[in-house]
């Protein structure tokens, strides 16, 4: 993961940093994975285990890999959507929808609690609660939140150009 995140902005496409969508999605993928063969790896594999509890703790095993699998596909497919009915932000756990009149400008912010949360672009909206933009995010490992807001700034001008333009009629449906 080294170098820039390229990130495309257009109308009425989803817009997303798709290296750390992908990445996020394949390493749930893979815990997912790990957890389901859990029931595998038991070192008392050839105990004398009753039959419905052995298949009991398959059933929980691979519930939890299956949840986890629901999530990297959430994951997968987080994103922003921009267009003329408004403004769709698709995280791992939550969708929000915002009104073009509703919405207010995009700026760099933390995304998450307790002063250590993921710096990506916070939508402002007009009532005063953010909504963060997950899969625009940069990475975090650092803590250098100043260079990180340096750098999410230019994307955050770039879509408050287009929600302008929108809200404003001068670009067609």
């Amino acid at each position: 993961m080294v170098g820039p995140d390229t990130v495309e902005v257009a109308r009425s496409a989803w817009i997303r940093n798709r290296r750390r969508t992908r990445a996020w999605a394949a390493i749930a993928a893979l815990w997912s994975l790990a957890f389901a063969c859990l029931l595998f790896i038991s070192g008392d594999f050839h105990s004398q285990m009753p039959l419905g509890e052995y298949v009991g703790l398959g059933a929980f095993y691979f519930g939890i890999g299956a949840v986890g699998m629901a999530f990297a596909g959430r994951v997968a497919k987080a994103g922003l959507w921009i267009g003329p009915d408004g403004i769709v932000v698709r995280g791992p756990f939550r969708t929000h929808s915002v009104s073009l009149a509703a919405a207010e400008v995009f700026v760099p912010g933390l995304q998450g609690g307790a002063g250590n949360g993921t710096p990506c672009p916070m939508l402002e909206r007009r009532d005063g609660r953010p909504v963060g933009v997950w899969a625009l995010g940069r990475r975090n490992v650092v803590f250098r939140y100043r260079r990180l807001f340096q750098e999410i700034q230019p994307l955050c001008d770039e879509l408050n150009e287009l929600v302008t333009a929108l809200q404003s009629g001068s670009l067609s449906v």
